[in-house]
């Protein structure tokens, strides 16, 4: 019982020094300030990511004209075996390698809603997917989108905007 008390003390001092200013305080945080900092630095930026940072998602353009998404996120839903299949993780480095394929010149500026900016898009390039299994292939658009800001969750219907695009032709 006491060394679960011991170890209860020593984490709640870690968090509290790392977490912003609130009106809590313990006895001697600011002595043991420096001292947590070096043993245990922690930064929750380690473990999670800005969710107001921009997404690059794959569509690809179907036989009647329409596109379709080919991410396969969510990484937990049941059709990944709920995290267990790992081919939603791999879809983001796939899709990285085929980024480098493409130049700054090759993007293009979305200021309307997708499908609108998506309407008239032209491959910018042929290329080969270097990835060993993959899951972008054909007439694709790779669409950078930013999240809609939480406060503003009610005044639109959609979670994310598009910002720009890049169409390509994909052979695998």
């Amino acid at each position: 019982m006491a060394l679960a008390a011991v170890w209860g003390v020593a984490v709640l001092y870690v968090a509290e020094i790392h977490v912003p200013k609130n009106v809590l305080s313990l006895p001697g945080q600011k002595q043991a300030r420096s001292t947590v900092a070096n043993v245990a630095p922690q930064g929750w930026a380690f473990f999670t990511k800005s969710p107001r940072d921009v997404e690059v998602l794959p569509y690809r353009r179907t036989a009647d004209g329409t596109w379709t998404s080919l991410a396969l996120t969510p990484h937990s839903s049941p059709h990944n075996a709920f995290g267990l299949d790992r081919a939603s993780r791999s879809q983001g480095i796939e899709i990285s390698l085929l980024l480098n394929l493409a130049e700054k010149k090759d993007w293009k500026e979305c200021e309307e809603d997708l499908t609108d900016c998506l309407a008239d898009a032209r491959p910018a390039r042929k290329v080969k997917n270097p990835s060993p299994e993959p899951t972008v292939c054909g007439r694709v658009a790779l669409v950078q989108e930013k999240p809609v800001p939480w406060a503003w969750r009610d005044l639109v219907h959609e979670r994310t905007t598009p910002e720009r695009y890049l169409a390509m032709d994909v052979t695998c």
